[in-house]
């Protein structure tokens, strides 16, 4: 029997001694693995301190919007959660200083003694900006429309066969096909933003919300030019009364993702994220401030193991052998991040630290292409699919003249726009491409992008019976100990097959001036808009 869970407390209360000791271990690994690489920790003198009510705040982001709605928006830091955060708030979210997930919009999320049935509790009277009440139908009809086909929702999956009861005006009752003892992190990461009931249920009102979001955050919409500003305003409705502090958050669009440190400093923006750690530490040589977190996961090559030529694991394993993650850190990060060492940060709890996926070995690679390639005599030819991002196109080039110094292999780079890209990999139209991965907690992230069945959030076709064995073992158990004993299993599975290669690890950062205040990040990145302002 898996212990009764329940969501963490609020801060300033200490929760069970398991969740203390796992911090503790976190904390400290964190900042080991941060001075390592130059990051450094959270700049908090930066950021501590209630700051006074009023003002404005302009973040640059690096993305345009996919959508401002809970079904389409892509649930990423860098790309729409963050404005997404200050639109609708959330449910339940993710420390990742702690790994616990704690309550906001939601009072707590309990799982009974099989991990199977779930209770969310809402608090009393939140309102959304058009003035109705968020409440347990609510929710259900957002969870709803996430599963439904015809909605086309990236995060619906995990809703399959889960049954969903209102079983009061406040709660809701969440049954499981199968224990899942980490359940409060996918609702944390995927299914925590929510609309109206009246919007959320039917496709008109969710057309509606593509065009003008409603929620229950801190701010709601002011104006909007997609692909370039999005201006919010203070909303007094907040359930939190003497919140948010700021009277307007400005979201602009800036595809140079380099440029933002320059443009803080030039005060013609106040913050911006960053997952490059290069920029991040150039960020604090500037004088600026950096709240910073590790996360599993990090950019990486993923091999399309479905068809074409890297469903022969000699490929995948000789391109992995003829590349050095050491290198790719040295030419395009400025020597700022450790060396990846796969799917999981060093810094993670649930990571076995003396496992490293194999790289770097080129004349075992050598030996490899001349078998694929028969000495050269046979061409070995791939398509490496990139989006149109400045070091992602110089790393490709790198990886394409490495790859190409083995007699028979050509790399044909192809540059895409970001939407171009996702189409492509619904449509199984690679051989190989770039992938971000972001991941707090391998639940729901990193076992969605492995486990088999898990459908297009699994982009390389991965099937392993072992790796989806020890996905299942480490969300039926909330001890860390044994969930890092699952995932050495995967980890030794993954590193046999090579469905992908991870060559720089996962880092954000916030950016921002030293009047910014209230920054803490959560999940992989989003940052409590309640909580920020200026002094």
């Amino acid at each position: 029997m898996v212990p009764n869970k329940k969501t963490p407390l609020p801060p300033g209360r200490r929760g069970p001694r398991r969740r203390l000791s796992l911090t503790l271990a976190l904390a400290a690994a964190t900042a080991l693995a941060a001075a390592g690489c130059g990051l450094g920790s959270s700049d908090s003198k930066g950021s501590s301190g209630e700051p006074p009510h009023g003002g404005s705040m302009t973040i640059l982001m690096p993305g345009e919007e996919r959508g401002l709605d809970p079904f389409t928006a892509s649930y990423s830091s860098i790309a729409d959660s963050n404005r997404l955060s200050a639109l609708y708030d959330v449910l339940v979210w993710t420390d990742p200083t702690t790994g616990g997930v704690r309550p906001k919009l939601a009072e707590s999320l309990v799982s009974d003694q099989t991990s199977r049935i779930w209770t969310l509790t809402l608090r009393p009277d939140v309102r959304f900006t058009d003035g109705s009440l968020l409440d347990a139908g609510t929710v259900k009809a957002n969870w709803e429309a996430h599963r439904d086909p015809s909605v086309r929702s990236l995060v619906g999956g995990p809703l399959q066969k889960v049954q969903l009861t209102e079983v009061s005006a406040l709660q809701l009752k969440i049954e499981l096909p199968s224990p899942n003892a980490n359940f409060d992190h996918t609702v944390a990461r995927n299914l925590s933003f929510v609309a109206p009931r009246r919007l959320a249920a039917t496709p008109e009102g969710r057309f509606e919300l593509k065009h003008a979001p409603v929620g229950a955050g801190p701010f709601k919409l002011k104006s909007w030019e997609p692909g370039k500003e999005l201006r919010l305003e203070r909303n007094p409705q907040y359930w939190q009364h003497d919140r948010p502090y700021l009277d307007e958050v400005v979201f602009r669009v800036d595809k140079d993702a380099e440029s933002g440190n320059k443009t803080i400093r030039a005060k013609r923006a106040d913050l911006t994220l960053s997952t490059d750690p290069q920029g991040i530490a150039q960020a604090r040589a500037d004088g600026l401030v950096v709240e910073d977190a590790r996360l599993n996961g990090g950019l990486m090559v993923a091999f399309n193991v479905r068809k074409g030529p890297f469903q022969d694991p000699n490929a995948r394993r000789a391109v992995t052998l003829a590349l050095s993650s050491t290198e790719i850190n040295r030419r395009f990060y400025g020597g700022r991040d450790d060396s990846a060492r796969g799917i999981f940060d060093a810094s993670s709890p649930l990571a076995n630290v003396n496992l490293a996926a194999p790289e770097n070995r080129p004349e075992e690679a050598r030996a490899l292409f001349a078998q694929i390639t028969a000495n050269g005599r046979k061409s070995f030819v791939f398509r490496y699919l990139v989006p149109d991002a400045g070091k992602m196109r110089d790393t490709a080039e790198y990886i394409r003249q490495t790859l190409e110094g083995y007699p028979g292999v050509t790399v044909i780079v192809e540059v895409t726009d970001m939407a171009s890209l996702v189409t492509r990999l619904a449509g199984n139209d690679f051989d190989a491409t770039v992938c971000q991965l972001w991941a707090d907690d391998v639940e729901p992230t990193i076992y969605q992008f492995l486990y088999s069945k898990a459908g297009l959030s699994n982009i390389t076709g991965y099937a392993n019976d072992v790796v989806d064995a020890a996905l299942e073992d480490g969300r039926r158990s909330t001890d860390a100990a044994s969930r890092r004993d699952a995932y050495t299993r995967l980890q030794n599975q993954v590193n046999r097959d090579l469905p992908f290669w991870v060559y720089s690890s996962a880092v954000i950062g916030a950016v921002h001036r030293s009047d910014v205040v209230g920054i803490q990040l959560y999940n992989d990145g989003l940052i409590h808009f309640d909580a920020i302002g200026r002094r």
